[in-house]
């Protein structure tokens, strides 16, 4: 309904702006402790120092729109042979009620082979309306030339023989 002007220390809004983990931010007014949301961040054109954060309040009943963290959890199959562990996609955006929220996304890539993918759609998240695309691709693991070129040579001797 109306718009509250705050002022903070440069480390508290750093802090609370520069971390992939940190989306709702609890705020201590003259004893009133709110819940928000970082709507907007401005940086300075040439410092790239943070210029001014809007904080959105959050209601408890109503659904809110956010970026997620993805952490990935495991080492997959394809990295043990060899491969190269690609992350796609660093957050999913989701919609939900704040008490519903989780702070990341954790998705298993314990079953990641070489050259599969593991995209959204797979992930596990309950609850939560999923915004972002559900082809998009999270994680990959991909064969390097090495590996690519040992089985065109096995595959070469398979056919000689």
């Amino acid at each position: 309904g109306k718009a509250t002007h705050i002022s903070m220390e440069y480390k508290a809004s750093k802090h609370a702006v520069i971390t992939p983990d940190t989306y709702i931010i609890q705020l201590d007014i003259e004893g009133d402790k709110i819940n928000t949301l970082i709507q907007d961040v401005q940086y300075h054109p040439v410092k790239d120092t943070i210029e001014h954060v809007e904080l959105l309040l959050i209601a408890p009943d109503k659904e809110v729109e956010l970026s997620l963290p993805v952490k990935l959890v495991g080492t997959p199959a394809g990295v043990i042979k060899g491969g190269k562990m690609m992350t796609k996609l660093r957050k999913i955006k989701v919609r939900g009620v704040p008490q519903k929220l989780p702070e990341y996304v954790e998705i298993d890539v314990t079953s990641l082979d070489l050259g599969f993918t593991i995209k959204v759609q797979d992930a596990n998240i309950e609850g939560l309306e999923v915004l972002t695309s559900p082809s998009a691709a999270v994680a990959s693991v991909e064969i390097p030339r090495s590996l690519r070129s040992a089985q065109a040579g096995k595959e070469a001797e398979v056919e000689e023989e």
